[in-house]
């Protein structure tokens, strides 16, 4: 048999239904704002589809009075009329149940996954959604996914999730706290090590080991340039450059009495000099001469 494609809202099978029960008189403002957020909450998470013409937008198709009941389809905008989403039905049960999922989330009803921790954006918009009915006695939301018989008009109801005035309450102070809690600061990227050049200046060991001079690692080798700090900082050279058996060579005790004019790279970090990485060594003066 086959079924025939639905071609206005009155046709289509699949809706979301709420029913709001805010014991008392509802600002029409509220009740605005309060769809207006659900409407952002799905276009967040079932829109925008690859074409925007594409995209399934909401509509309400029937409003009842008494207790605001509203039901609402998702349908795609084509040469001006509104067409049932192919995938409505899909589309309606995941937005019910993401809806439902995020209100038992912060009411302490269920504990959601890490994968599914609501968003800010997520818990603004649901609080936006429900403020309508916080703080009023006898309150009560009934958020459904039901489908429509097309011989009968008979409704089944597939999904279903109550809420009533102290889930209400619960889940608006947890939004509310949550959202009034600092947001963390970005993590501090880690900077990177500066560089600067020094030229012919004047070199004095400190320290230095009996082995050849280190390009990287760990180092025996420390010294003072004291054009750029009076703290002995270790010591580097240019890699196989011989620069070390240039500066010690001949010299009995190249800790003392000897200066040495070189060129450096100062490694800085933070503002301060950490190391020297020799890379031209001009002249040997021996503290006799």
């Amino acid at each position: 048999m086959v079924v025939p494609t639905p071609t206005a809202i009155e046709d289509s099978e699949d809706r979301m239904i709420i029913r709001l029960d805010p014991g008392g008189p509802i600002d029409l403002e509220g009740l605005g704002a309060s769809f207006a957020a659900l409407a952002r909450f799905y276009a967040r998470h079932h829109g925008p589809a690859k074409d925007e013409h594409d995209t399934p937008r909401l509509f309400i198709s029937k409003l009842e009075n008494g207790s605001v009941v509203a039901e609402i389809v998702p349908y795609v905008v084509m040469l001006g009329q509104a067409v049932p989403f192919m995938q409505q039905a899909m589309v309606i049960s995941q937005f019910t149940e993401r809806v439902a999922r995020v209100i038992r989330a912060f009411s302490g009803i269920e504990t959601p996954a890490p994968s599914e921790i609501p968003s800010q954006d997520d818990a603004r918009d649901i609080r936006e959604f429900v403020r309508p009915l916080t703080g009023r006695r006898g309150a009560g939301l009934k958020i459904a996914y039901a489908r429509y018989e097309r011989r009968d008009g008979d409704k089944h109801t597939l999904l279903e999730y109550r809420f009533d005035e102290n889930e209400l309450n619960r889940a608006a102070l947890t939004i509310d706290a949550e959202l009034a809690r600092p947001a963390l600061p970005a993590p501090k990227a880690e900077e990177e090590p500066a560089v600067r050049k020094v030229s012919e200046a004047m070199l004095f060991f400190q320290q230095a080991s009996r082995g050849a001079g280190k390009s990287s690692g760990r180092t025996a080798d420390k010294a003072i340039i004291p054009a750029v700090s009076d703290k002995p900082l270790p010591v580097y050279f240019v890699k196989d450059a011989d620069l070390k058996e240039q500066m010690v060579q001949g010299q009995p005790n190249p800790l003392k009495n000897t200066t040495y004019i070189v060129d450096a790279d100062v490694q800085i970090v933070e503002g301060e000099a950490k190391g020297y990485r020799i890379t031209h060594v001009h002249q040997v003066i021996d503290g006799d001469d």
